[in-house]
């Protein structure tokens, strides 16, 4: 079984929300006509990445979502998104800061499915810098699954803690996609450290979709890819916009797990416990499952 993830590296116009989700439109289409089921978009795709400006004016910079298993209403502004994803029959990970009630919004990964309804988000859980005074960390995991592949939700961050996607790989995903806003300078090298350390460790794919341009005097550097459950690199995005297509494959993470025992030969009485965090299940058909 494999399952078709395109990337989708392309530049944000910070706070101009109807700019960047009318290109996330035009993205799917180029992701289906690309033979993918599945488009992710980075860190804030739908806003831009700027942490201080949604702390300022976060109704201005926050997504609005519908109620979990609806369509978005005509008019609002996730509406021509979800209308692209139910013609292509694609699902979408956008990146966004999404509104809450009576708190600050979520650093999130909002999930579209191929027929077009919103069925919730993954909301970032470890915040980084500046992200704490705008944002409330997320209270749970949450995978995606699509003709028996499943698909662990990070963010960025997300990617130091090895505990997050060994919990991933104990729940049994085949791979675990990051959405990200890498910048260049003091944090570029452990781009190219964290996603490959994570595949071998656990024996998943590791993708990471990564924000490029200049946003609130940073500079994005893209190079978004994917690595193999031996940590092998993908073909993968350079510096510039690009779609780039992977394939997750459970035959391969299978024939890691078998070669490379990581996850059965851990001395669990030795360095812990299973860890076992709140994960919810969205799959195409039904409802979300925890």
């Amino acid at each position: 079984m494999g399952l078709s993830i395109a990337l989708g590296q392309a530049p944000s116009n910070p706070g101009d929300i109807a700019a960047n989700l009318d290109r996330a439109a035009g993205l799917v289409a180029r992701a289906a006509a690309a033979g993918a089921r599945v488009l992710a978009l980075p860190e804030l795709y739908a806003c831009g990445y700027d942490p201080a400006s949604i702390a300022a004016d976060p109704a201005g910079w926050s997504l609005t979502t519908p109620p979990d298993g609806s369509a978005p209403l005509p008019g609002t502004p996730l509406a021509p998104l979800a209308a692209a994803a139910r013609e292509a029959g694609v699902w979408v990970l956008l990146g966004a800061a999404v509104a809450t009630i009576g708190r600050r919004p979520h650093n999130g990964v909002l999930v579209i499915d191929p027929e077009g309804r919103a069925r919730g988000h993954y909301a970032k859980a470890h915040l980084w810098g500046e992200e704490r005074h705008a944002f409330d960390p997320g209270p749970g995991l949450v995978v995606i699954e699509d003709g028996g592949i499943s698909v662990g939700l990070g963010i960025c961050y997300d990617a130091g803690f090895p505990e997050l996607s060994r919990a991933y790989a104990l729940a049994g995903v085949h791979a675990v996609l990051f959405c990200s806003a890498f910048a260049t300078g003091p944090t570029e090298y452990r781009y190219d450290v964290y996603h490959p350390a994570r595949a071998v460790e656990n024996t998943v794919f590791t993708l990471v979709v990564n924000t490029i341009g200049e946003i609130a005097g940073e500079h994005y550097f893209g190079r978004s890819g994917g690595w193999t459950p031996r940590g092998r690199p993908l073909i993968g995005c350079a510096g510039g916009e690009a779609l780039c297509v992977v394939d997750v494959s459970s035959e391969e993470t299978d024939l890691a797990r078998r070669e490379l025992p990581y996850l059965t030969d851990l001395r669990t009485d030795l360095l812990g416990g299973r860890l076992a965090p709140p994960i919810a299940r969205i799959a195409l058909r039904g409802p979300v499952t925890a």
